[in-house]
Parts: structure tokens; C-alpha cells; sequence
């Protein structure tokens, strides 16, 4: 087909092919650099959570919530969460039974009640778990993430999802574990951010999802406003935040609290 062509115009082609395949990969390089758009991310609402300060030191968050019927208690301890369904009234006599199935004793602890009661019973409610498990408070100090960690929490919360590190604890990502990982290309990033600020959200609207929150916000006295922040980091966060936050991690985990 090319035979009766010269030289001249079969160099010309080459060229021609050279120069429209570097064309092509330069366009593909500047898309996969180029900023993604903002997300118009909906504001999370306070919750309208109470601290109940109490002698024993345990992180105590009440609020009016639940319905007619009743509401939740939440125990929150080192290895895993309780959560009880109490009734409007007579809560003590179905919550008495239940004490001995409930996690955390004689340790740290977190209580988390959302229900119809009034802030008096809430707190008659804790002080009966606090006072049969035997609970304290452990570390009385608000933990905190560093504020390199803060600036690119978005990076890190990509990294825990990838290694099925649950969002509290980014604290305790390491550098020996993100090397392990690839960054993510624009899309794939893209994707995941949308996704990720749709799950936290629904979560933070689901009342037992919030309850959830709360109880690990308090258990890792996280400061008030973390998960929202986190939320928010989503909103404009671009694909370097992954590398940026890898620059954040120490090389060895903290300790379990942080």
C-alpha cells in the first residue's frame, strides 16, 4: 500500500505517527495531574451531644433521641461495643438483667445514651453500668492527632480504608504499612472520595450509626469536631493528599489510644 510512496513522504508519516502518539500520552499525563473539582459536601449537623462529667472519670455523652417506645445504651469498651434497647419506662428493671452481658469490666470505658428520658435518668442510666462494671476512665487526657495528620486526613483515611483500619484510628498507621501500598490514579481517587463522604454521612444521619460515632469519639477521647473534619477534608482533597499523608506516619505505631 505504502510502495509507491518516497522516502520523503514515508519519513513525514513516521514523523507525523511519532509526534501524534506523544501528543496522546502528554494529554493522558495532564488529565491524570489535573486538580479534580471541589465537592459541595452538606454540613453534618452537632448531634446535640452532653458531656456528663462524673467521679470515675468515664466519658459519659447523653441526648435526646430514640422515640415512643424507648431508646439506646451504648457500652464501649477495649474489645468490642454493646449496644441495649431500653424501654420509655422501667428502664432499670429491663437494664439490671442485662449488666452481666455487657463488655468492659473493671476497664476503660465509654456510655453513650440516645433516648427519650430526661438528662436526670441518663444519667442515673450510666451511673448504674458505671457502678456494676466496675469502670473507669483510663487515660483522662483528650487524644489528638498530630497536625500533619490533620492537614491530610483525607490521604490517611484512604490509606486505612485500604489496609480495613477503621476511621478513629489513623493515629495508628505506620510508615512500614503505607509503603506497601500504590497511590491511587485520579479516577480511582475520584471515585473513592465520592463514595467515602457519602458513607460517612450516612452513617453520621443513621441514629445508630451515630451512636457508633459518639461511642468511639468518647472511647478514644478524640477532640469534639474530628469526624466532622474529616468528613469536610474530603470536600477538596486531591490524590497527593495520599503521599502527603505517607510523609505524616511515624515509623512505628503508637500506643492504642491515640
Amino acid at each position: 500500500m505504502l510502495h509507491g510512496l518516497s522516502r520523503t513522504a514515508l519519513n513525514i508519516i513516521i514523523i507525523v505517527c511519532l509526534l501524534l502518539i506523544s501528543w496522546i500520552h502528554l494529554s493522558q499525563k495532564d488529565i491524570e495531574n489535573e486538580p479534580l473539582e471541589p465537592l459541595q459536601l452538606p454540613s453534618l449537623n452537632s448531634g446535640e451531644w452532653t458531656y456528663w462529667t462524673n467521679n470515675e472519670g468515664v466519658s459519659v455523652l447523653l441526648r435526646a433521641g430514640g422515640n415512643t417506645d424507648g431508646g439506646w445504651l451504648l457500652l464501649r469498651g477495649q474489645q468490642k461495643s454493646q449496644p441495649l434497647f431500653l424501654p420509655a419506662s422501667n428502664w432499670a428493671d429491663a437494664l439490671r438483667p442485662q449488666l452481666a452481658s455487657l463488655p468492659g469490666k473493671e476497664e476503660a470505658a465509654a456510655v453513650v445514651i440516645s433516648g427519650p428520658w430526661p438528662v436526670s435518668e441518663q444519667q442515673a442510666m450510666a451511673a448504674l453500668v458505671i457502678q456494676q462494671q466496675q469502670l473507669h476512665g483510663g487515660n483522662g487526657s483528650r487524644q489528638h492527632w498530630d497536625s500533619c495528620l490533620r492537614q491530610h486526613s483525607a490521604g490517611a483515611l484512604w490509606l486505612a480504608d485500604q489496609l480495613s483500619l477503621p476511621w478513629y484510628k489513623l493515629a495508628q498507621l505506620t510508615r512500614s504499612q503505607a509503603e506497601t501500598l500504590s497511590p491511587p490514579a485520579r479516577t480511582e481517587w475520584a471515585d473513592w472520595r465520592l463514595q467515602r463522604s457519602r458513607e460517612l454521612r450516612r452513617q453520621w444521619q443513621d441514629e445508630q450509626g451515630l451512636i457508633d460515632i459518639q461511642a468511639d469519639l468518647a472511647y478514644h477521647r478524640l477532640p469534639d469536631g474530628t469526624y466532622q473534619a474529616l468528613y469536610q477534608s474530603l470536600a477538596d482533597a486531591q490524590k497527593t493528599e495520599v503521599t502527603e499523608a505517607m510523609h505524616c506516619l511515624p515509623s512505628q505505631q503508637g500506643s492504642p489510644n491515640e
